[in-house]
């Protein structure tokens, strides 16, 4: 009798595992979902999926529409990358997440990192598919961004989950009615947890960018603009660099990159790029924080420029993490 029970039972446990996988395989790759970003009342966010990479990313329109969490699956179970992911409670130290510096130009006004951040953003649709997860959002001139800001305009930023990345496309729009060009500067102040992986001490984690040039703080006794060769082609030990003061890096040829690189296995590569150029030097990535802080802020930027009325301008990052099979040498 034990025989026949024994086959009754792997039979029985087979077609468990075959309908979990018949279930996993009807389940389209990729969707849109909202949720909470904690607990009750905490701020409601829209959720990216990938469930064939293990990939999510989630926006929270009613803070600034920043990207709010970014994580990956490793070794089986979820990873977070972004430092104070869906936390909205009192900041006592450093906001963290991902949020979008806009429109940044440093007047008595504006704040050196823009309005942006501190407004609700509009949810103008959302979309999932076959080729991906996308959402779209929007932000418009007001009368309280005008008190400061004297520009009509209208900013998007479209998040698309595929292909194992999450690409964010952001489109600046001046207004017709503008009396004159409108100036700007745009960055994401993306901070990126340290470390990714439990187990691994965050002094070891690796930064690696191909700047070529760092812009010295005039603070620190230097004139506006000089700077000096620094090089990150081969990548830096964190606890052999000091970034608790901001480096603007430079000097950059082709696409500029950064990666910020766990050893254990998990790292996540930020490009990023813009439909005009500026000048040399132009910083490119500004880079804050390091171990004893607990984050990484290999920020994108790009630096002052201006639209004309009418026109529009388009800066897209994207965000690549790499899972390895093996720990990393």
């Amino acid at each position: 009798m034990l025989l026949p029970l024994v086959k009754l039972v792997a039979r029985g446990l087979m077609g468990v595992s075959a309908k979990r996988e018949a279930a996993a395989a009807a389940r389209a790759r990729y969707a849109v979902t909202e949720e909470p970003a904690g607990g009750p009342d905490t701020p409601r966010v829209i959720v990216l999926h990938d469930y064939q990479t293990g990939m999510h990313a989630a926006v929270t329109p009613s803070e600034g529409g920043e990207l709010t969490s970014l994580s990956v699956r490793f070794q089986h179970r979820p990873v977070e990358l972004l430092y104070r992911a869906r936390d909205y409670g009192p900041a006592l130290d450093f906001r963290g997440r991902a949020p979008l510096l806009w429109p940044a130009i440093g007047s008595q006004c504006i704040p050196g990192d823009g309005f942006a951040k501190d407004l609700p953003w509009s949810e103008a649709g959302h979309l999932d598919g076959a080729q991906g997860a996308r959402l779209l959002l929007e932000l418009r001139d007001s009368e309280r961004t005008r008190a400061g800001y004297p520009f009509g305009f209208l900013v998007r930023t479209g998040y698309e989950l595929a292909d194992g990345r999450l690409t964010i496309n952001y489109t600046v729009c001046a207004s017709r009615e503008n009396p004159a060009p409108m100036p700007f500067s745009i960055g994401n102040r993306m901070a990126f947890r340290l470390p990714f992986v439990d187990g691994t001490q965050p002094d070891d984690m690796r930064f690696q960018t191909n700047c070529t040039r760092q812009i010295l703080p005039a603070e620190a006794g230097a004139e506006n603009g000089e700077q000096r060769d620094r090089s990150f082609d081969t990548p830096a030990r964190l606890g052999d660099f000091d970034a608790t003061e901001a480096l603007p890096l430079a000097g950059y040829q082709g696409i500029p990159y950064a990666r910020l690189i766990d050893l254990q296995g998990v790292a996540v590569s930020i490009r990023h790029r813009a439909s005009t150029t500026l000048p040399e030097p132009l910083v490119q990535f500004n880079v804050y924080g390091g171990p004893r802080l607990g984050f990484l802020c290999p920020s994108p930027w790009f630096g002052m420029t201006t639209l004309e009325p009418g026109a529009d301008w388009q800066w897209t990052v994207e965000l690549s993490p790499v899972i390895a099979a093996e720990p990393c040498q």
